[in-house]
């Protein structure tokens, strides 16, 4: 692949001809160090004022490219595994050429990406597995969509696309391109209506950063007459001329800006948080991102119940530990469990503590049908403290490793010049320095955690529950 050289003007041509909207007078692109091309304001912009618009026929998807049309209905439905199917319309819309309706959209998309996926072999083996099993047998049997000597059908160009897409694209109702899900005998209802991944030209080129969203895309606004169905970008608040516009990502953390967007946020932390942390944490860099998470796999938490059982996590405990994870699914509740830099521990994973760990919580919860208590005794403090340092446990390099790494590129860090610090930082030495800053951010976390949970007082048993433990032993 040639390296990619956006061309902002070639896009915005393409992006008028083809049906798209934008106010010239507010919203410009530029490129910004460490995040690629994004969105500008011009001069002042208002809040709530329209950015730019998209119309549907605009969006690059399964169900608007004429891909599916030219295969068989048993090979399209082959390819709905993941995002096969887009990926195969990028790979033949890229084909076409200038003949793609999206081709100055396609020509425009980077070709260069740091995200850790494509630093080594994370997570390579599952795609390229997809790619062999679904999209290769279709790419063969149709040498007049895909020619064989194409470089865009090679696993390096699957890549490519699956790469873009993780970076870039959107999820919307499939309800938007195909009538099947206002059928009226769907079993969709409105909250879990069928989603697919789609990309929508301009709203992409946005970038997210921790708490400076200040855009927001919306669907079927109210819209001029010379404008079509579609989404329009909107201002949220007021934007400062050169202020880059960012769209709504919910304040993503370093671990989710590197996996997608190949860059971190790294900002000062704010004191208060700055205080829960211990002075060997922060060495003399409180810096990071304040929206960082540690996600605890609900199996992680079930092993660690059973390292404190120890004796008591036998055969008979592991079935019914099994019912009790089946009823909290059932329940609608997740099975991954959020760790912040925060005072207040989520309740979720106490509750799921206390119900693998406790049988009377187990009764009571299926007898009322209501969640377990929330409150921390000695067992849930122990088992609590027992999953932190098997997490902690799991990274090669201390915290003072990272933070030597960290320093090396970052000594001090201002909102306004984060990535314009990475502007001349060799590319291995600044792949080295973002994951150590999202490990960083995720030791720092546990850490903290670790010593809340020491400090916080202990729940004692109500004298209920030990009269009902007495009665038990009382009983054997």
């Amino acid at each position: 692949m040639e390296p990619h050289s956006f061309k902002p003007e070639q896009f915005l041509t393409w992006f008028e001809s083809s049906g798209g909207w934008y106010d010239k007078q507010l919203v410009g692109l530029r490129p910004f160090h460490g995040m690629g091309y994004g969105a500008v304001a011009l001069e002042i912009i208002s809040e709530d004022v329209p950015l730019f618009h998209i119309p549907d026929s605009l969006i690059l998807s399964p169900y608007t490219s004429e891909l599916k049309s030219r295969l068989s209905e048993s090979e399209w439905e082959s390819l709905s595994h993941g995002w096969c199917q887009l990926i195969l319309v990028l790979m033949w819309e890229t084909i076409r050429g200038s003949e793609s309706p999206w081709y100055g959209y396609i020509a425009n998309l980077p070709s260069d990406f740091e995200t850790p996926m494509l630093w080594n072999r994370i997570g390579r083996d599952d795609a390229e597995t997809d790619y062999r099993a679904h999209l290769v047998p279709v790419i063969e049997a149709h040498p007049e969509l895909f020619p064989p000597e194409s470089p865009h059908t090679t696993m390096s160009a699957f890549h490519l696309q699956g790469s873009r897409i993780l970076s870039r694209s959107f999820t919307v109702p499939l309800s938007r391109f195909t009538e099947i899900a206002n059928d009226n005998d769907s079993v969709w209802s409105d909250d879990e209506e069928e989603q697919i991944a789609v990309m929508i030209p301009f709203a992409d080129m946005l970038n997210a950063a921790f708490e400076r969203d200040n855009a927001h895309l919306f669907a079927d606004e109210e819209l001029p007459s010379d404008r079509k169905e579609g989404f329009t970008m909107k201002s949220t608040k007021r934007i400062s001329p050169s202020e880059q516009i960012y769209n709504t990502y919910d304040s993503p953390p370093n671990s989710e800006l590197l996996r997608k967007y190949g860059h971190v946020d790294v900002l000062p932390l704010p004191a208060d948080l700055v205080d829960l942390l211990d002075s060997s944490d922060v060495g003399e860099w409180p810096y990071g991102n304040a929206g960082d998470e540690v996600l605890i796999d609900g199996n992680h938490v079930v092993e660690a119940v059973a390292a404190v059982l120890g004796e008591k996590a036998d055969d008979a405990w592991r079935k019914s530990v099994q019912k009790r994870v089946d009823w909290w699914l059932e329940e609608d509740q997740d099975d991954m469990f959020p760790l912040a830099l925060s005072r207040e521990l989520d309740t979720s994973i106490i509750a799921f503590i206390r119900l693998l760990s406790n049988d009377d919580e187990w009764l009571r919860a299926k007898r009322k049908g209501k969640l377990p208590t929330t409150e921390i005794d000695e067992l849930v403090a122990s088992i609590i403290a027992g999953v932190i340092t098997d997490r902690l446990e799991k990274y090669d390099q201390t915290v003072q490793d990272d933070l030597a790494i960290v320093k090396q590129t970052w000594p001090t860090v201002r909102p306004a010049d984060q990535h314009e610090a990475t502007a001349s930082t060799p590319t291995d030495q600044l792949r080295r320095c973002y994951a150590a800053v999202v490990r960083l951010g995720e030791k720092r976390i546990l850490k903290a955690v670790a010593r809340n949970i020491s400090e916080t007082p202990i729940v004692k048993k109500r004298k209920a529950d030990e009269d009902t433990e007495q009665g038990k032993k009382r009983s054997r």
